[in-house]
């Protein structure tokens, strides 16, 4: 190592003494007249093009033209780190700014302070702090920097047990690739790409409008060929995925009408509808951005710069009443809002956790990732998530999956793709030496890595507290795709928690059902029998996901279903409040369908006489009759029967067969 480090020293040293500031004069170059004159005329055209049209692309391009005829100009090395950096290309940039710096470190008053900020990029903080001393006297933002380096020391001798994967030039490009969007399972991700494409024009910076691109997982779980979401991009604006509901079936975007406004789209058949304003968030002449549905799509939080003059945005929060209209726009409170910037939120299919990024909090530069807990009617202090999934760059638009295992975020890092490329976190998996820029990576070995013997520590991450219920919803004869409304309740309070839809194509539906509540999900199809199914969670029910196909019924004579959430007290006939719901379902499937005659039949397992059970399952027959007729359904459309134990769906010989045995059931006798 050390002799590694000697020869970087020597080489360094003997680039130094043989490399000298070079003017673009006649003295330096007397035998080059011709050459000389074009080199000044593209130093002429790049400095337009920087200056007056901030086309940094253009006149980056003129000032290297420049360059290959004199590269050893301090003054044109540090404007093309400018462009570079402008560009968000701070790599390439680099090179440059440590060419300058050589050259001449008294070129202007802000090569130290860059030169502070490169060594910040690199983790070499104790380095960058020596720079951000120097500069401080004249820019106040390196005191800034000098916290944000000591921040980094310390979290780099607490790393978190993860390992980061780039995921591949399928879903990266050469160009900014950023803010991935993913449904709750993790198979499908839509993000922002400002790559080259048939079409796709230069916006006013040099670089391409933002469009929205789509990859899914395949049989091998790799991600899939990037492609462009045509209906969603406008030709020659910025449109920018912000937030997709958990099963993917309505998206939020960002364009630039009115300063920057949020789109909303739902998916139909295979494709997403003509993007529509969200009137109730945009604010003229403010900039909204970045946002991202709750568990329910109940809740909306976003960004936006309407309180601040200085550009800064705070995250907040909009609302759904019970007519489904957003109302009720709040800003989050200070723990999580800052003086600073907050740009991106995401919140987890747990119904409680938010991911965000920030510049106002403690952190080692840059844009780092934060998370906080809605808990006792207040957010927790954030949390910042640590290196290495935090570096000194801009590391943001962060999105985990509902079993909190995988996460992935876009960050500008080095050794990416080019600009901002989408990482992969692999939370707690298998351990792997980790890649450490130190004090001793000179930018000559960028890339390049030297071992660090240093333990990793780990952090238990308690696993998220829901299930993931999804699967498909088809006919039961025909086996083809359905379309349906999906409805979930709290069984408890007799509230409408939210409503979905399966896709029109697929038949696919995926729900999030946070740990708390005794939810019931029912499922409905017009031409079909309703089906429900009934899902207790407690506070304490772990991570789980449910797989299901159902199979729902046609309106036709013969066909029955089980009511699962139909609920008696032990050993009686009383029905529990609990069964409302159920009940208010088969009354609007009778009044919806008025020809429909029906049988009611209750079921016991075996346990106790025959008797006795035909007795309690014909009085709990009738108690659903009576509710139904109480609510205005005719007598003469009903018919209660109690078959006791007669008719098993399940072995009697276990708990959870004698459980499916009990049950209330819904016939079809007559159209």
């Amino acid at each position: 190592m050390k002799k590694i480090i000697s020869t970087i020293i020597i080489l360094s040293f003997y680039s130094f003494l043989f490399s000298q500031n070079t003017s673009f004069t006649k003295a330096s170059f007397p035998e080059k007249g011709k050459e000389l004159k074009a080199a000044l005329k593209n130093i002429k055209k790049g400095s337009k093009a920087f200056d007056k049209e901030a086309d940094y692309r253009n006149a980056a391009f003129y000032f290297l033209k420049a360059n290959e005829f004199n590269p050893n100009n301090a003054e044109l090395n540090y404007k093309i780190f400018l462009c570079y950096n402008h560009l968000r290309k701070k790599e390439e940039g680099f090179t440059y700014l440590d060419k300058a710096f050589n050259l001449d470190s008294n070129l202007n008053a802000d090569i130290t302070f860059y030169r502070g900020t490169m060594h910040h990029y690199y983790c070499n903080f104790d380095t960058a702090i020596y720079y951000y001393t120097i500069a401080s006297t004249m820019r106040e933002q390196a005191v800034k920097h000098i916290k944000e380096c000591n921040t980094g020391k310390q979290l780099l001798e607490n790393e978190v047990r993860c390992f980061i994967d780039n995921v591949g030039e399928n879903i990266n490009s050469k160009a900014d690739d950023y803010h991935p969007i993913i449904t709750a399972d993790g198979k499908t991700m839509y993000f922002t790409s400002r790559r080259e494409g048939k079409g796709i024009k230069l916006a006013y910076d040099g670089r391409y409008y933002e469009n929205i691109y789509v990859s899914t997982k395949n049989e091998n779980n790799q991600w899939t060929k990037a492609t462009l979401v045509s209906e969603l991009n406008a030709s020659e604006e910025h449109s920018a995925v912000q937030g997709l509901s958990n099963d993917g079936q309505k998206i939020i975007i960002y364009r630039g009408d009115n300063n920057g406004d949020l789109f909303e789209s739902e998916k139909r058949k295979g494709k997403f509808s003509k993007p529509k304003s969200i009137k109730e968030v945009n604010k003229n002449g403010y900039h909204e951005t970045s946002a991202s549905y709750s568990f329910d799509n109940k809740t909306l939080y976003f960004c936006s710069d309407r309180k601040n003059a200085d550009d800064k945005h705070d995250i907040y929060k909009i609302t759904k009443n019970m007519k489904d209209k957003w109302e009720n726009i709040e800003i989050l409170s200070n723990i999580i809002n800052t003086n600073e910037d907050e740009r991106t939120i995401f919140a987890h299919p747990d119904g409680k956790t938010i991911y965000f990024s920030s510049n106002g909090h403690d952190g080692m530069g840059g844009y780092d990732i934060y998370s906080s807990t809605f808990e006792n009617g207040n957010w927790t202090k954030p949390v910042n998530l640590g290196y290495p999934i935090n570096t000194p760059g801009d590391d943001g638009h962060f999105v985990i999956t509902a079993d909190g295992k995988y996460g992935y975020y876009s960050s500008d890092k080095a050794g990416g793709y080019g600009g901002s490329d989408i990482y992969m976190i692999t939370f707690l998996g298998p351990e792997k030496l980790f890649v450490y820029n130190t004090e001793d990576n000179l930018l000559a070995n960028t890339g390049k890595s030297f071992l660090h013997t240093k333990s990793i520590k780990s952090i238990e991450l308690e696993p998220p507290k829901l299930t993931l219920l999804k699967g498909k919803v088809i006919d039961e004869d025909t086996k083809e795709p359905l379309f349906s409304n999906i409805e979930l309740y709290d069984l408890n309070t007799d509230e409408l928690l939210a409503t979905f839809e399966s896709d029109e194509e697929t038949g696919r539906f995926l729900l999030s059902l946070p740990s708390g509540k005794n939810y019931s999900v029912n499922v409905k199809a017009e031409g079909y029998l309703f089906l429900s199914q009934n899902f207790n969670l407690p506070d304490s029910a772990s991570y789980q996901e449910i797989e299901q196909t159902i199979e729902l019924k046609k309106l036709v004579v013969g066909k029955e279903i089980v009511l699962n959430n139909i609920f008696f007290e032990f050993n009686k006939a009383t029905l529990l409040k609990e069964s409302k719901i159920e009940l208010d379902n088969v009354y609007k499937l009778l009044t919806d369908n008025p020809n429909i005659y029906v049988e009611i039949s209750g079921h016991t397992d075996n346990v106790g006489s025959a008797n006795y059970n035909k007795k309690l399952s014909q009085e709990r027959a009738n108690s659903v009759v009576n509710y139904l007729i109480e609510k205005g359904i005719t007598k003469d459309r009903l018919t209660a029967v109690g078959y006791g134990f007669d008719k098993p769906i399940a072995p009697n010989t276990t708990e959870e067969g004698r459980q499916k045995n009990r049950r209330t059931e819904f016939k079809i006798v007559k159209l």
